[in-house]
């Protein structure tokens, strides 16, 4: 009989992604004239505003060894803060990694074959689209550039006004190798940057498209709570 596996370990650089994302609102700033205001500041959402990727080669099948991730229902998750509010798979638990002037909470599911991570961050007095575009694209190269079979596809601007990278490598444990893939979504909300990935077995994407639209989709800011 064929053992499964979980790919716990393929996502470890991903665990540390807002450790990392914390360093940004030091990023050098353009000058405040250059920089005109975000439109993702402004735009309100409209269902299914934010569309989550496929990339999965239709040739590819599932390895019936990797744990098959299962969406049950999805429940609202709210910051202690009242920061924000996501709906989020059922039983998935969150953990909150603690920052000065920065939330980031994340969510695997039980088998630990996806993931769902929110990062929120003080932005600087201006910051245009184009320099969320280039925040996003060094942070995925720098996280995970290193990764056997890296790729990251053309920024893509969503109707929101949001900004999203669709990425992948290659992570192989023990006897098996598999696609990872994950959506990352940058935008402005009022004072503040928020950053949102989805992201699990790249063949097993196409199952969880929908639920992942609705849960990004459902992602909301309060700009008058201050960032604990």
């Amino acid at each position: 009989m064929l053992k499964t596996h979980s790919l716990a370990a393929t996502f470890s650089a991903i665990a540390v992604l807002g450790s990392l994302v914390g360093c940004t609102p030091s990023t050098p700033e353009t000058p405040a004239s250059q920089a005109p205001a975000s439109p993702a500041a402004s735009a309100s959402k409209s269902p299914d505003a934010k569309s989550v990727a496929t990339k999965t080669e239709p040739t590819s099948k599932s390895d019936a060894r990797i744990i098959k991730v299962k969406i049950d229902g999805l429940e609202t998750y709210k910051h202690p803060s009242g920061l924000f509010q996501i709906d989020v798979p059922k039983g998935w638990t969150p953990k909150e990694n603690k920052k000065p002037n920065e939330v980031i909470v994340l969510w695997f599911d039980p088998s630990k074959n996806a993931l769902l991570s929110v990062d929120v961050f003080k932005a600087p007095a201006e910051t245009t689209p184009e320099q969320l575009t280039s925040l996003l694209e060094t942070f995925l190269k720098q996280t995970f550039g290193s990764r056997p079979g890296f790729t990251a596809e053309k920024p893509i601007q969503q109707k929101d006004g949001s900004v999203q990278i669709v990425w992948g490598y290659n992570e192989s444990l023990k006897n098996v190798t598999a696609k990872v893939q994950g959506n990352s979504f940058i935008s402005r909300n009022g004072d503040k940057v928020s950053l949102i990935t989805t992201g699990g077995v790249a063949d097993q994407i196409p199952a969880l498209k929908e639920s992942f639209d609705r849960v990004v989709n459902s992602y909301k800011v309060d700009p008058t709570v201050a960032i604990p």
